[in-house]
């Protein structure tokens, strides 16, 4: 019961670990790939979550700290592989007697068991999906145990006072067999599941064309560099930072893009760029400028820049708001006979803006064009 316990904590947390992953993942795969296909997404956070169920699994339950302070038992064990003939030498076990083999299903034998079961996850993903060797899938096996030890030794890394679980050599060497069976036993389950290069393939293909989800996190990445310029005024001190708010925004989708050819910061990092639909593929500066004013000065900041604009020509916020609105309807309007629900996008139909992916295959190889 304790395992299921652990796995529904496991459950409950896993949706913090996905916010705390998604952008990562998206960056890498989009930088890597151009795509995410949805059993891409599914392979690859089945895996986080069995690494949550796993190390859930390790660090609980969690005692108080008075129950630790009280512990008197050893902090390590350093003495590899005394578990074998500790259950000989006690009698219990007779080699000529398979009756008496069912004193192995008590815990000082099930728990090394239970530690080698534990990893043949690990070692079957490393190799069905991260194509690692025999040795890497031995190494990075090695690391994960080694970190799981160092997790209980440290009393879960400081925590508590000392250590409320024996951090253990047999454990160590338990945790990396059961990462080298799963290496072993992977073709047995690639058998029924998709081939992985067959998915980097689709994703190459489907990456060719640059998505809406695509634009929305380049947008994400690029305000998330604006905030992170204010925050760092705001700890200056710095005056007027209603003016320079906007100025920065100026600075990254307007100079930034008609200087770099297209890219922006957050375009470059998932490797595509702003292209001009007509003969000329480039974009002139008037049209991120008419961009910038109908994106991301009245559509995503109008709010905030209506009450800067209200309060420099002297008139009521209500009838800026209602002006502004008005006009915002009316483009919501045309979004939605449009059938297309990201800004971006529409905008650019408008100034004759088009995205190209800058991901290519030749000879299995990545490079920008």
């Amino acid at each position: 019961m304790e395992y299921i316990s652990v796995i529904k904590r496991a459950i409950l947390f896993f949706p913090i670990v996905c916010l705390i992953l998604s952008l990562p993942f998206l960056i890498y795969h989009y930088r890597k790939y151009g795509s995410i296909t949805f059993l891409r997404f599914l392979l690859v956070f089945s895996f986080f979550f069995y690494l949550l169920c796993v190390y859930f699994l390790v660090i609980l339950p969690l005692p108080s700290r008075a129950d630790v302070l009280n512990y008197k038992g050893m902090y390590y064990n350093l003495k590899p592989f005394f578990v074998v003939p500790e259950i000989f030498m006690s009698g219990e076990v007779n080699v000529v007697k398979p009756e008496s083999y069912v004193f192995l299903l008590n815990q000082r034998f099930l728990e090394p068991l239970f530690n080698i079961l534990m990893t043949i996850p690990f070692g079957i993903y490393l190799r069905y999906y991260f194509k690692c060797s025999f040795f890497k899938t031995l190494f990075y096996s090695f690391l994960l145990s080694l970190f799981f030890e160092l997790t209980q030794l440290t009393g879960l890394y400081f925590i508590y006072p000392r250590p409320y679980r024996l951090c253990d050599v047999n454990d160590l060497i338990n945790n990396t067999t059961g990462g080298l069976i799963g290496y072993i036993i992977a073709p047995l389950f690639s058998f029924f599941l998709p081939n992985r290069d067959r998915i980097d393939d689709s994703s190459y293909e489907r990456g060719r064309f640059v998505s809406v989800l695509r634009h929305g996190v380049a947008l994400f990445i690029d305000y998330s560099f604006a905030g992170l310029i204010i925050l760092l005024l705001l700890f200056l001190n710095m005056k007027c930072l209603n003016y320079v708010y906007f100025g920065i925004l100026f600075f990254i989708f307007v100079l930034v893009p008609y200087f770099s050819s297209g890219y922006t910061f957050g375009k470059w990092l998932l490797r595509f760029k702003s292209i001009s639909t007509g003969v000329n593929s480039s974009i002139s500066f008037f049209r991120y400028f008419i961009k910038w004013i109908v994106l991301h000065v009245f559509i995503f900041n109008g709010w905030f820049f209506n009450c800067i604009f209200c309060d420099f020509v002297g008139i009521s916020h209500v009838i800026g708001l209602t002006v502004y609105f008005c006009v915002l309807g009316l483009f919501l309007i045309y979004c939605f006979f449009c059938l297309v629900f990201n800004c971006e996008i529409i905008i650019n139909k408008l100034l004759g803006i088009d995205s190209v992916s800058v991901i290519d295959i030749d000879d299995g190889e990545i490079y920008e064009v």
